[in-house]
């Protein structure tokens, strides 16, 4: 790793190193020593930036929550449907092999794991589902506005349900258990009978 010079660039090379080990080797081998080494630095030296991994764990799981909400909001800003931002928003959720979708799933998973014990987890945790959430409703209120979505409960309780539905789906997914594809279908399938509208014919 190249010698940054400052804190921050060397805070913020130590979170890209700590990810990486992460999402290829999960907790386990995202260990002090680790870091240290795929960082080419000492565990000492790791410990000069972050004296409690904790924070570093932290600092990661917050950069990765970020750079998804950003993508994923980005990503469906300019899309003028309701039902195909929906469509696309739960598609971009759904993780594929060999993509981002699939890094950042599991990133969030290995770090989502720390939260019971790691007060800045909770927080970043519950603030990552509110904005989710947020996302998922802004949709949908759009749909009912045009008349493209007839929902069955309120708002944020079918926002709610797409987001448990797309959270619970990627552990099989990631896991090789269930094909993206299949998940990516159920989800919209689930999202589409909440909703009264076709995502299924909007993603083809």
């Amino acid at each position: 790793m190249a010698r940054p010079r400052n804190q921050e660039a060397r805070k913020r090379e130590l979170v890209s190193v700590t990810s990486q080990l992460l999402v290829e080797r999960g907790q386990g081998g995202a260990r002090l020593v680790d870091i240290a080494e795929a960082a080419s630095l000492t565990p000492a030296a790791v410990s000069y930036y972050y004296p409690d991994l904790a924070d570093l764990y932290a600092d990661t799981y917050e950069t990765a929550i970020e750079e998804y909400l950003t993508r994923r909001r980005e990503h469906v800003a300019h899309i003028e449907s309701p039902v195909d931002r929906l469509t696309e928003c739960i598609a971009l959720g759904v993780p594929h092999a060999g993509t981002s979708s699939r890094s950042a799933t599991v990133l969030l998973m290995e770090l989502s794991a720390l939260a019971i014990r790691q007060e800045r987890i909770v927080a970043s945790g519950m603030e990552f589902e509110a904005e989710q959430l947020r996302l998922f409703s802004e949709i949908l209120e759009s749909g009912v506005a045009q008349g493209a979505m007839r929902l069955q409960y309120g708002v944020l309780e079918t926002a709610r349900a797409i987001l448990a539905v797309e959270d619970g789906i990627a552990i099989p997914v990631v896991a090789g258990r269930l094909p993206s594809e299949e998940a990516l279908h159920v989800t919209l399938s689930v999202a589409s009978s909440l909703t009264g509208a076709d995502l299924l014919a909007a993603r083809r």
